[in-house]
């Protein structure tokens, strides 16, 4: 289970490597930065970060796989966001390259 008030860790670990980042738009000019990230010893396993860039720091907010498979969990806070759907589609590109 994705710990909602967890600071995530992802990025300091050697299990994982970043492969790219995008920014989405939350109102009021405001901006979240979205990482993702492959575990180094099964490729197809991701982990997407999201940060507000504040002093709380990156969280995780999706563990999946690329292709969609059985292993898939989403934050509780992002499971019936109204952004999910585009932010998982970004997501699943950068899984791809």
């Amino acid at each position: 289970m994705i710990e909602p008030s967890k600071r995530d860790t992802t990025a300091d670990s050697p299990d994982w490597v970043r492969l790219d980042e995008f920014s989405i738009g939350i109102g009021g000019g405001d901006r979240v930065r979205l990482t993702v990230y492959r575990n180094t010893t099964d490729p197809m396993l991701h982990r997407l970060t999201s940060d507000e860039q504040t002093k709380a720091g990156p969280r995780l907010i999706a563990v999946f796989t690329e292709p969609p498979g059985d292993h898939e969990e989403w934050h509780p806070g992002w499971r019936t966001d109204p952004m999910r759907s585009a932010v998982e589609g970004l997501a699943r590109r950068i899984a791809r390259m």
